[in-house]
């Protein structure tokens, strides 16, 4: 099981495409899997699809948890200008240097407003009950199957919230008015047009990447500024 996470990087995009006075992001990423390409892509589009103009800077790090080594790429991009940062790593550090740098942070798998009280802008959490609670049902009344599951806003298991100080109530609102608008279905952050930042089309105006493409997911959008690690 496992659960479309670029759906909450997507909402904290436009959270981060709306605070953003610099018009850049930054990124520090683990490997270049397609889980991770997908929350580049999905944060950039978020971010871009409040503030066109907006750019993405990505610094792998092929390493999951390393946090002095998260620490000193987030430190690099703040002196690249980029005023906001995400991250796909296992520790708190980046948001612990966005807080000492007085920069804005996007946290991941948890509210990590301990370590980072004002620099934290939103936070991109999933949640298991529910789904652990519908398994054990099925197991006690002996209709349990194996299957794949990937579920995201709809099924609330990933969700995007606790805001920190520096977003204004509008943005709170419009942040929670998208994840809605994914929850419902009329929002797909992978609908086209989407172009590679290489220029290629990947997407066609009128249509939105299937859920096998998205799981295939091998190119970095236009607006981020970075290559796939090879």
């Amino acid at each position: 099981a496992n659960a479309r996470y670029y759906e909450g990087r997507y909402l904290a995009g436009v959270a981060a495409g709306r605070l953003s006075k610099t018009n850049l992001a930054g990124y520090v990423a683990g490997f270049p899997i397609p889980e991770v390409l997908q929350g580049i892509n999905a944060f950039t589009l978020g971010m871009r699809s409040v503030n066109p103009k907006a750019q993405v800077k990505v610094l792998w790090l092929n390493a999951w948890f390393d946090p002095p080594r998260e620490r000193d790429a987030a430190m690099a991009l703040f002196d690249q200008g980029v005023d906001v940062v995400a991250f796909h790593t296992a520790s708190t550090a980046v948001m612990a240097a966005a807080q000492a740098r007085g920069k804005m942070a996007v946290a991941y798998h948890s509210d990590m407003r301990k370590v980072a009280p004002d620099a934290q802008i939103v936070a991109v959490t999933h949640h298991w009950g529910d789904y652990y609670a519908a398994r054990v049902k099925a197991v006690q009344a002996g209709n349990w199957q194996s299957g794949n599951t990937w579920g995201g806003v709809k099924e609330g298991m990933v969700r995007v919230g606790d805001f920190g100080p520096k977003v204004p109530a509008a943005v709170q609102a419009e942040v929670l008015a998208r994840q809605k608008d994914i929850a419902s279905g009329k929002l797909k952050p992978f609908a086209g047009p989407i172009t590679d930042n290489e220029g290629r089309e990947v997407i066609a105006a009128g249509q939105a990447l299937t859920d096998a493409q998205i799981l295939a997911m091998n190119f970095l959008v236009s607006g981020v500024q970075g290559k796939v690690a090879k």
